[in-house]
């Protein structure tokens, strides 16, 4: 086999590297169902450089590995930077992901110094259960196992369970309008800012990851705003793979409470509301990723309601902080980085599987890993 010849991707590769992916997909059955124009959605999100941040082989004309790393908006108080990698399986050696991931680690601390030096540094990946290869390649390079997700389905055809009343007097439950956005922005920022890998979103990368994302549902994505000054207490934001085939699959991508209010059933009102809503718009399936560890997952909350797993993920990270490559270490505090309804805040856009930095990376729509999960989903995050 002649070796690959190395280069930076570029937007003329987008056919290509949708190609590999497909490649990628059947071989490993991840869900992550990408098209020319989902590559190219995914490349105008922010932090992505193609010039400095990825890299790619080529045997031929044909793509055979690539590697992309993802600047965060904001490091607070870490800079947790994204790698996603794409092995096609004829070259899944272990010379070919030692190579993958040195790069990554060089341009990953080059682009960190040039943003948030003297900030701690991580570095943030995540395996289909199914990408036991990769994995381990990433346990060779010396990341660890920080996190597990749970792919969790249900199946609303024999859906019949009853909506959970509202759990404030006077509250209501909303779809999602254009006129609610800015409101809405301010809302998920506030209630994740204390969440650790959760970063503010700016009303850009916010309209391009999520509410201005070609798989957002607003029509299937709800708030329940309060009584006296309609102020949104909770939401769920949907989206929906436009290639999906006849069964509907709706993506439950972001969700959060505010946090006074934990524990008062708001988000088991817009959850139910959402599943019967969804039912009646067509959908087969309802689908999220969440956080194994989060309390609401533990406690049963989606396997009471119907849920199922179907699937897992891992959160992969190398720690780079103090090292010569992040510069000088600052304070960590030890925060969760799930909301209560266990899903994923990353504050970035992830793609089918749990968060990647908000949302295409795992699947349709989920945001840099919002409260929801946002795991997997078209118009996510990969670590959001």
């Amino acid at each position: 086999m002649n070796e690959p010849v190395w280069r930076p991707l570029a937007r003329a590769d987008a056919r290509r590297t949708a190609e590999l992916l497909a490649v990628c997909e059947r071989a490993d059955g991840t869900g992550d169902r990408r098209g020319e124009q989902d590559v190219l959605d995914g490349w105008a999100a922010s932090g992505i450089d193609l010039a400095a941040g990825t890299i790619s082989a080529w045997a031929g004309p044909v793509q055979v590995a690539h590697a992309v790393t993802r600047t965060r908006e904001q490091a607070d108080p870490v800079h947790e930077m994204i790698v996603e990698i794409a092995v096609h399986p004829a070259h899944r050696t272990s010379e070919t992901a030692e190579y993958l991931l040195a790069w990554c680690r060089r341009a990953a601390a080059r682009r960190h110094r040039e943003r948030f030096t003297g900030t701690p540094l991580e570095l943030h990946a995540r395996t289909h259960g199914r990408q036991r290869w990769l994995a381990g390649e990433l346990d060779a390079a010396g990341y660890r196992r920080a996190h597990s997700y749970r792919g969790m389905r249900i199946d609303l055809a024999p859906y019949a369970s009853a909506v959970a009343p509202l759990p404030l007097r006077g509250s209501v439950i909303v779809p999602f309008e254009d006129r609610y956005d800015a409101e809405l922005l301010a809302a998920r920022n506030e209630i994740f800012a204390d969440t650790r890998g959760s970063v503010r979103m700016t009303a850009a990368t916010w309209r391009h990851s999520v509410t201005g994302s070609p798989y957002f549902r607003p029509a299937s994505s709800f708030l329940l705003l309060s009584a006296e000054r309609r102020e949104i207490l909770c939401y769920l934001l949907c989206t929906e793979l436009a290639d999906a085939g006849a069964e509907r699959e709706l993506y439950l991508a972001n969700a959060g409470t505010r946090p006074d209010l934990h524990g008062r059933g708001l988000y088991r009102a817009v959850f139910t509301h959402a599943l019967a809503r969804a039912k009646a718009q067509g959908y087969r399936w309802a689908v999220a990723d969440v956080d194994s560890t989060n309390t609401m997952v533990a406690g049963g909350f989606y396997d009471r309601v119907g849920l199922r797993t179907f699937r897992t993920w891992t959160g992969h990270v190398l720690d780079l902080a103090g090292t010569a490559e992040s510069g000088p270490a600052r304070g960590r505090e030890a925060v969760g980085r799930t909301g209560a309804s266990g899903q994923i805040d990353d504050g970035h856009p992830h793609g089918s599987g749990p968060p990647d930095d908000a949302g295409r990376r795992l699947g349709p729509g989920a945001v840099d890993g919002e409260a929801v999960g946002c795991l997997a989903g078209p118009g996510s995050d990969p670590h959001a």
